[in-house]
Formats: C-alpha cells, structure tokens, sequence
C-alpha cells in the first residue's frame, strides 16, 4: 500500500512529524512492516526525527561516492542508469524498527533540482521495488513545485491530507484540491479543541466527511523528540501510557490515526482490485 502524507502547508501543518509518529505506532500495532521516505531534499527530514543528525556517517559508508550519497540519491542514480534490480533496495534502507519500520536517507549532496528530476524519472521501478520489500511505504509529500508530487498524489492508495484550524489553509485546500477528498483522510494538526472551528464544523464547512477528520493535539514534548532524533523512544515508551499521563491525549490520537488511516488504506485497496 502507498500512503501519502501531504499538505497545502507542509510545515504550518506538521506532515513530517505526523508521519512519524504514525509510522512507529503503526509497527507497534499491526504486524505489517513499512518503508519511510520523503520525495524532496530537507533538513528537518525524517532521519533527523527517526534517528538524529547522521548526514556525516551515510557518506562514509562502503561503496558510497559523494556525488551518488549513500541514501535515496544513491539509489535513484542506479535506477536511473538502469539497474532495476529488486534486491538493490535492501542496502540503501536504515533499518529504525527491527524488521518492521525501515527509512531511505538522504545525504543531501546533490541540488535540489536534480534530485527531483531524477525522483520523478525514476519513481515506478521505485515504488515496485519498496511494495515487493514492505506492505506499506509512507512518503512524505512536497506540497509544490516537485515534478513527482503528481504522481505520487495520482498514485497512492491512500493521501492523509494535513490541514489545520487556518481559515485561509482550509480555504485554499477546498478551492485548489478538493479532488483528493474522496481518497483522502484528514488530519487536523495542533488541534484546539475549544476553537469555534472545531471539526465538526470544518467538516460543515467544507463538506469533508467527519468520519474521515482526526484530530491531533498540540504536544510539546512530542515536538522536541522529534527535533531531537527520539520519535521511537517516544511514541514507544508512552504507547500504553494512562489517562493520568500528559501525554495520554496526544497518544490516543496518534493511535486513532494510525487505525483510521490503515484501515481506510486496506479498504482502498481491496475496492481498487475489485473494481
């Protein structure tokens, strides 16, 4: 299954940090294993929350050039001369989760442009190559101006919208990208729950299906894990967490996202093949 995470406002609606933590719930829950990447070059990327700053390291590794980097550039550049190889994934993936949760760095050592050529000229022998690997890929989407966001969009099983209680965000999701709300779910990030635009209203208001609204809280202490390289440790460590625990609230939205968008994915994709 491919799951995009995508958002008119990536970093005012924190897509990057959301799939984060639904990515290591996900493994906690279901026995499925699951392959994370971003389709853009960034520094607050998800080997930055998964595993701290290891930019240094990936360009030591054997067999690794400073031109190709030893992640996600690495392996686009043998796709793209032709090496289509199933088996080449398996050693450019970090392993974050033991045999479950599994990231495509990035080594950030080419421009940005290039990357994103070679991203989108290569990204159907990618997909099939992490869908035979992984039951599920998690890809962290650019909101604009990436030749592959398109693709990726038209392509995914499944996109998790990530809005926020913004009248203009909202406004512009319904006015530019209405057409992803019927294989879409949304989440409401740094959710107030005592906004007048709550998400019964959003779901009034632009005529998204309540059902499909998940709301995540504003938590602090999530946010510095994140920036930290402690995601894991995190979401792990308060999984089971009680009501007394500050981190409850958060936690039990993290967990019903996480069965919401996996769940609406399986469905998606049974109706894809029996249609």
């Amino acid at each position: 299954m491919k799951i995009a995470f995508w958002s008119n406002a990536n970093e005012t609606c924190g897509v990057s940090a959301n799939l984060a933590a639904i990515s290591v719930a996900s493994v906690i829950r279901y026995p499925y294993s699951v392959i994370a990447m971003e389709n853009r070059l960034c520094h607050n990327n998800l080997g930055r929350a998964y595993m701290g700053n290891t930019h240094a390291k990936l360009l030591d590794e054997v067999g690794t050039n400073y031109y190709d980097g030893g992640g996600i550039e690495g392996l686009l550049r043998k796709i793209y001369r032709g090496d289509y190889r199933s088996d080449i994934l398996q050693s450019y993936l970090k392993e974050i989760i033991h045999k479950h949760l599994y990231y495509i760095p990035q080594s950030r050592v080419i421009h940005s442009e290039i990357f994103d050529y070679e991203f989108d000229h290569c990204i159907q022998p990618l997909f099939r190559m992490m869908e035979e690997y992984a039951d599920i890929c998690f890809i962290d989407t650019a909101t604009h101006n990436n030749l592959s966001t398109k693709t990726i969009l038209e392509e995914a099983d499944l996109i998790v919208v990530n809005l926020c209680q913004k009248v203009n965000i909202l406004d512009d999701f319904v006015d530019n990208y209405s057409s992803m709300i019927s294989k879409a779910v949304f989440i409401i990030s740094n959710y107030e729950y005592h906004s007048i635009l709550n998400s019964k209203r959003i779901s009034k208001l632009y005529d998204i299906p309540w059902e499909d609204i998940i709301v995540i809280p504003d938590n602090q202490v999530y946010k510095n894990a994140f920036l930290s390289g402690t995601v894991v440790a995190f979401i792990s460590r308060n999984y089971s967490c009680d009501k007394e625990n500050p981190n409850f609230t958060f936690i039990q939205s993290i967990k019903k996202a996480t069965y919401i968008i996996i769940k609406k994915a399986e469905q998606m994709v049974k109706h894809k093949e029996i249609g």
